[in-house]
């Protein structure tokens, strides 16, 4: 839904259109289909949809969200209101997020800890990964002081 709401807010910035009436037209059209979906049993289509459209459908919204990620980052950097070290920091917490998540996610398949600690913490690690993000650039703001 954030992507969604993110790619509409974009298009409406580039059409030169108001967001909010933009939005409340395309509920009303959703619930318009939703509503025709469900007075025709349109939901008995769902046992056609494969693994493969669920998956292509879940690619599309990674690479929305990871492209999102790279060119926030990439801003920080060509900023002219942004400070080097806070570009640098930027990258540090993403750097820091993503590898934390990754590793976590790996730590399923060792024989580290017990299955269900090795399941809860890959099924967190994202959360975690944040965490420990926030964690490091507090470290830092107490440690250096706010720019």
């Amino acid at each position: 839904v954030l992507a969604f709401v993110a790619c509409l807010a974009q298009l409406a910035g580039a059409m030169n259109l108001p967001f909010l009436p933009l939005y409340a037209w395309t509920g009303l059209w959703t619930a318009g289909i939703l509503f025709a979906s469900s007075v025709t049993s349109a939901s008995n289509l769902v046992k056609y949809l494969t693994r493969f459209t669920d998956e292509i459908f879940s690619v599309l919204i990674s690479t929305i969200f990871v492209v999102e990620a790279v060119s926030d980052i990439g801003r920080t950097f060509s900023s002219p209101a942004s400070t080097f070290t806070k570009a640098l920091m930027t990258l540090m917490c993403a750097t820091v997020t993503f590898g934390t998540a990754t590793v976590l996610k790996g730590l399923r398949n060792t024989v580290y800890f017990t299955k269900a600690i090795r399941t809860n913490l890959s099924n967190f690690a994202p959360t975690i990964g944040v965490v420990c993000a926030s964690l490091v650039a507090r470290w830092a703001r107490i440690v250096h002081g706010p720019e």
